[in-house]
């Protein structure tokens, strides 16, 4: 929860003009607590301390409890004070961000007050004690959070490996409104990261979402608007402090959607702090955990540049292929080649198909944001009613629109020959017997949050695309085509647990002067990637003979838990299902989907990923239901 699940504390009267920053003031010097060592890795060790809180309150635990991660190695290291939300550190949030930085040489001190560490009883406390105290409880456990943070700061001037010109300070949600506070306050501050944060204090708790209860204390009050709570809570406001940190290095990064923190409060803070950069998620504030990997990536890239490597920290981040597929194998340049162009290679085989492609992105054109390349591609057929080769090539130009967003615009040509089609094949394969041309162009957008290109475990992957094939572009057919699909990572940390879902639907249909869609444009489903029950792609419409047709409309959905075995081994749990229909009216959802469990083995080498998958159908079909095992080169989606 967000700002609403503070506690009450005694009166601190706040005078109207008193300097902001005596309202933090505190006796300075390290606090009395020893350090225990909770846990050690080769890239780090993790201390935890507690001690009594300077500020008096009610809360039956007085304490403040810090996390202090130290990275090993280095003779010094710039260290990160991690303000955490309401809720205190949840390891696959704060802790995540934790063990991250501390594996790349920054150091991080996680803060909690009493209440964020044992969040549940915190809340059951104050169920019973809300109604004793107003404004002055949110203003106190501000003013708490904040002395707090300084004191650790102190605590960590006695460590002598910590560089005390590179401290920086980052939270979350109440953590990302403390943060600016805490470095207008503390000089020692010199860069921030503020994540789902914003200014307007009295707006924020008067009209958000989440703090709609304390909003009918403050009515019962008195309290009337906005405007007069704004007053009220100005100490804890950092729009108070925009002026005076305005001009450090600061990374601003919020939801798009966010009921608790406004966008416009978030822009109020922004244009306060002299407009820094600032990115939007897709998201809303509570389920803003699903980006979290991307944030994870963005907040290490600023921190590396503002304390270590600034050229470096260039090369960090997110990489970017147009038209990622899902295919059995994928061969990337990861640096190979200069940091400007990437090449990719992508192939399949299995049911009496396989194909492939190879190409080249160049990055940044003439010095914007445009990309562009060409890839070349080929495929083959022979499943005994017909046999078919295709070959062709694309070009492929576009544009990033935000820093990992993009749209692109791709034109290709193949040439297809269907050829060998047996007398009791398909009338519509047989209408496509001969030499012809596949001619398109396709839009497309793409928004690629994911950790890691070959075995991502955080982030979100989307895209949309809709192709134009045309007789009027010198091929043989005229059919549209569109496909979305996206794509979740969530990891856990101890084990590393990673949950990932998938969701992806299609349809094709034919236009102008053309009767169907070839049958070798149509969607596939079973197989290695798709429905893991099944043979490579069976699902769908069927012939007379009981074999494929293939589908115009397609939907899928993918379930996957990935987890720890061994050292290089990694255990997978799926659920897969899916659906392949003639028509868009011959759709029927849930009665005709398919569905299928089953069980893998990763092998995760540094450069290359292999698997095993065992998938087992739920449906009967008429026939014998029969697990079946897939092989492949990276992992499925």
């Amino acid at each position: 929860m967000f700002l609403i699940l503070a506690f009450p504390c005694p009166v601190f009267a706040q005078d109207s003009v008193m300097d902001p920053g005596r309202f933090y003031d505190y006796e300075k010097g390290p606090p009395p607590c020893e350090a225990e060592i909770m846990e050690g890795t080769p890239e780090y060790t993790h201390f935890s301390l507690s001690y009594p809180c300077s500020v008096k309150t009610d809360y039956p635990d007085n304490a403040v409890y810090l996390d202090f991660y130290e990275p090993k190695g280095q003779e010094k290291y710039p260290v990160i004070i991690f303000m955490s939300h309401i809720a205190g550190g949840i390891p696959e949030v704060e802790g995540e961000f934790c063990r991250s930085l501390a594996s790349s040489g920054i150091g991080v001190m996680l803060v909690q007050t009493a209440y964020q560490k044992d969040y549940s009883f915190g809340r059951k406390w104050l169920a019973e004690n809300l109604k004793q105290n107003g404004e002055d409880a949110i203003v106190q456990l501000f003013r708490q959070i904040v002395i707090e943070a300084r004191r650790g700061i102190d605590w960590l001037e006695t460590r002598p490996r910590v560089d005390k010109e590179k401290i920086g300070a980052m939270g979350i949600s109440l953590g990302g409104i403390a943060v600016p506070v805490l470095a207008g306050v503390d000089d020692r501050v010199r860069s921030m990261v503020i994540l789902l944060g914003g200014g307007g204090m009295g707006e924020i708790i008067w009209n958000g979402f989440a703090t709609r209860l304390f909003k009918q204390r403050l009515e019962e009050e008195g309290i009337g608007s906005a405007a007069e709570l704004d007053e009220k809570v100005r100490m804890i406001d950092p729009l108070t402090f925009a002026d005076r940190i305005k001009g450090k290095p600061i990374l601003m990064i919020n939801a798009n959607f966010d009921t608790s923190i406004p966008r416009a409060n978030t822009l109020k803070l922004w244009s306060a702090l002299g407009k820094p950069k600032l990115i939007w998620i897709p998201t809303g504030h509570f389920v803003s955990f699903f980006e979290m990997g991307y944030v994870k990536t963005k907040t290490f890239q600023f921190f590396y540049a503002e304390f270590i490597d600034r050229e470096k920290s260039k090369d960090i981040g997110l990489a970017y292929y147009p038209d990622v597929p899902i295919q059995s194998f994928l061969i990337q340049s990861y640096g190979m080649l200069p940091s400007r162009v990437a090449f990719d290679a992508q192939g399949y085989s299995g049911g009496g198909h396989r194909g492939g492609k190879g190409g080249i992105i160049a990055k940044n054109l003439f010095g914007t944001n445009c990309f562009g390349g060409s890839e070349a591609f080929g495929r083959a057929s022979d499943d005994g009613r017909y046999k078919m080769e295709g070959f062709g090539g694309d070009l492929i130009f576009g544009s990033r629109l935000t820093e990992n967003t993009h749209g692109f615009l791709k034109y290709s040509y193949e040439t297809v020959k269907v050829h060998d089609v047996a007398e009791w094949a398909p009338e519509d394969f047989k209408r496509h017997t001969g030499r012809t041309g596949v001619s398109t162009l396709t839009f497309a957008w793409e928004r690629n949050t994911l950790d890691d290109i070959m075995y991502p475990i955080d982030g979100s992957y989307y895209r949309g695309s809709f192709g134009v094939s045309s007789k009027a572009l010198g091929g043989g057919y005229n059919f549209l085509k569109a496909v979305g699909e996206g794509r979740w990572y969530i990891s856990t940390p101890y084990p590393k647990v990673t949950f990932v879902f998938r969701g992806k639907a299609g349809w094709t249909g034919e236009y102008g002067d053309s009767t169907d869609v070839p049958f070798f444009e149509r969607f596939t489903l079973g197989g290695d990637d798709t429905v893991r029950g099944y043979k490579s792609r069976s699902l769908g419409p069927r012939d007379e003979n009981n074999l494929p047709l293939w589908g115009n409309a397609m939907v899928l959905g993918n379930i996957e838990t990935r987890f720890p075995i061994y050292k290089w081994f990694n255990g997978a749990l799926f659920y897969d299902v899916g659906g392949n229909w003639e028509h868009l009216n011959r759709v029927k959802i849930p009665k005709d989907l398919q569905n299928s469990v089953g069980l893998g083995v990763r092998f995760r080498a540094k450069w290359f990923v292999a698997r095993l998958d065992y998938g087992y159908p739920l449906n009967q079909n008429g026939v014998k239901r029969e697990g079946r095992f897939h092989f492949g080169a990276g992992v499925p989606f």
